[in-house]
């Protein structure tokens, strides 16, 4: 969590960019040509706000940088430092063109971008802000005051959550890679456990970095994948099993921190389902990469058994493990009438179908 303390804002400034229209390949800039001055009381709410959304460990995550161009985030970025106004100012607005250009759907929102330099901890960062907007207007045309209440509604407020953030900060810049000078993060206030990646517009298209390296969502993802991979090709439900408990071993009872894909297929599947699983599954995680059971707590301990058609079991996982399927055509009536009789089975479920 950052300590507001310690978090010295230093520069300013709003910048509209609005939606992509149809006949356009990307959204427009619309620019300020001022710093912008909050009032004590805003600047407050606003590092507030700041470390609230970095410390919501589930949407807010450390990225590396992919795009080192000369027209990249990174570079106008980290050009700020100990830079006068009007040079802050100019790269501001072509920090705000790139979140225009990744602007390319129409689905994406128009939002204010407030681009912030500062300190933290005699570390120079660069903390840019996106807030989707809820209403129509040109900065040109709103005073000062009409623009700090509509900051206010659109983000700073605790009701309003829609905004997005991009801090990229110093942290070696005698290091020789791009990733050890730099430690750069995102916070996004849309992402939920659902959704397999952040806004890829925002962390991609317009900051240019990346969320391969990311373990939360590494973690998560890998662990979908190969439920999603066993479901589909495993057809035996006692094989489905075995290989569900396989992974939830892997990911809730293993203390060694670090996953390897690989060695995990060659452990569990047969070579049919090995050669399968190094094209549909295996080519995405090339690497090993470190246990971060952040995304995916709840679901070692939640689980679902697919039934029939739409139809699904869900409970603790402990629970469904004492759950079995069999068809009509598998069953051996005689043990199932033992089974009964001797408590071994407490419950039997029956489909119909509608044949």
């Amino acid at each position: 969590m950052i300590d507001i303390e310690e978090l010295e804002l230093s520069r300013i400034t709003i910048h509209k960019v609005q939606k992509k229209k149809d006949n356009e390949d990307f959204g427009v800039a619309e620019y300020s040509e001022n710093l912008f001055q909050f009032g004590d009381a805003e600047i407050e709410t606003l590092r507030d706000r700041i470390s609230t959304a970095f410390s919501k460990n589930k949407r807010f995550f450390k990225l590396q940088i992919s795009h080192s161009e000369a027209d990249s985030f990174y570079r106008y970025s980290t050009s700020l430092k100990n830079s006068t106004n009007d040079f802050f100012l100019n790269k501001s607005k072509s920090i705000a063109d790139l979140l225009a250009i990744s602007h390319n759907k129409r689905t994406i929102p128009a939002g204010i971008l407030l681009v912030i330099d500062g300190n933290l901890n005699n570390k120079h960062f660069t903390l840019v802000i996106k807030a989707e907007l809820q209403e129509a207007f040109t900065i040109k045309e709103v005073d000062n005051q009409k623009l700090i209440e509509l900051i206010n509604d659109l983000f700073l407020s605790p009701a309003k959550d829609f905004y997005k953030i991009g801090f990229i900060i110093e942290e070696d810049i005698t290091a020789q890679e791009i990733n050890d000078k730099y430690s750069c993060y995102m916070y996004d206030d849309n992402f939920s456990n659902g959704k397999r990646d952040l806004a890829e517009y925002f962390y991609s298209g317009f900051l240019g970095f990346t969320t391969s390296s990311n373990d939360k969502l590494v973690t998560k993802n890998f662990y979908e994948d190969v439920s999603k991979f066993i479901e589909k090709n495993v057809v035996s439900f006692d094989d489905k099993k075995g290989l569900r408990n396989a992974i939830n071993v892997l990911y809730r009872e293993n203390t060694f921190g670090v996953i390897n894909p690989q060695e995990f297929a060659e452990q569990n599947f047969t070579d049919e389902l090995l050669r399968r699983f190094g094209t549909d599954v295996g080519s995405n995680y090339p690497h090993s990469f470190n246990k971060d059971l952040s995304l995916v707590d709840r679901r070692l301990h939640r689980g679902q058994l697919a039934l029939l058609d739409d139809l699904r079991i869900e409970g603790p996982q402990d629970s469904l493990n004492n759950v079995n399927i069999i068809s009509g055509s598998n069953i051996n009536y005689e043990q199932l009438r033992l089974q009964i009789e001797s408590g071994e089975i407490k419950q039997i479920v029956t489909i119909k179908t509608d044949n």
